[in-house]
């Protein structure tokens, strides 16, 4: 399989197709996996977080999301061919899991966000088993029997969107208390499919220009992590070429 080191983490360079098919089998076979993906803004969180800077570099299971991790990777001579992001990957996955007779679960996001993702996956893949759902604002109380309801689900793959890095320290934290062969994290997954947020046109996506398009949807929240981080992260992708830098 095809890995690329990028600021010092490993990624697996593989198609959508390909990663759903290792997600897939991965939950059939009951082989432990958690599931990153990483952009830009990730890089830049994960430069001033030792914590979530830590989990990305003990995970054997990240993946590059957008265009400023492929430019990124070609500036450490190692060019990514892939582009693996959540929202795209999702819908693979659950075709995966249909045809695998793998359940899955949602837990993440505004209350009702996740049971509205949950119906519109089952009008678009038939057959898909989603046995559970929880939103992301549970209390610690709640949270404990949230876990046990997910563990006494017998569901094969957890997708969790609680937003970069509160997703990942919480799968980090209760991986070992879940009885879920696969969890990833995958941001704001859940509001694209509920329909909540509208993503940007297809030729948009193809451009690689979908930050943008969600910038001018939300340049308020957006700003800083876009406008101010797009050229940080660039800065800071030469200067770890120019320095050598080991790891970020």
């Amino acid at each position: 399989m095809d890995t690329k080191q990028i600021f010092g983490l490993n990624f697996l360079d593989v198609s959508l197709d390909k990663a759903a098919s290792i997600v897939a089998q991965n939950a059939a076979h009951g082989r432990r996996q958690q599931v990153y993906f990483v952009n830009a803004h990730c890089i830049n969180v994960a430069a001033r977080d030792r914590e979530y800077r830590d989990i990305l570099k003990g995970s054997p299971s990240l993946f590059a999301d957008g265009v400023g991790m492929s430019i990124a990777s070609g500036l450490f001579g190692s060019k990514l061919q892939n582009n693996v992001n959540g929202t795209d990957l999702f819908p693979l996955v659950c075709d995966e899991a249909v045809s695998r007779g793998i359940s899955i679960g949602l837990l993440g996001a505004e209350p009702g966000v996740a049971d509205k993702c949950a119906a519109e996956m089952r009008a678009r893949v038939p057959g898909l088993d989603i046995r559970i759902t929880e939103h992301g604002f549970l209390k610690e109380e709640e949270e404990r029997k949230a876990i046990s309801r997910i563990n006494d689900s017998g569901i094969g793959i957890l997708f969790v969107a609680k937003g970069v890095p509160a997703q990942e320290r919480w799968v980090n934290d209760n991986f070992d208390l879940l009885k879920v062969p696969v969890i990833a994290a995958v941001g704001a997954l859940f509001d694209f499919y509920s329909g909540n947020v509208k993503r940007a046109p297809q030729f948009l996506r193809t451009l690689r220009l979908e930050w943008f398009y969600r910038l001018l949807g939300e340049p308020r929240r957006l700003f800083k992590r876009y406008v101010l981080g797009n050229p940080k992260f660039l800065l800071r992708a030469i200067w770890f070429r120019i320095s050598r830098q080991e790891s970020i």
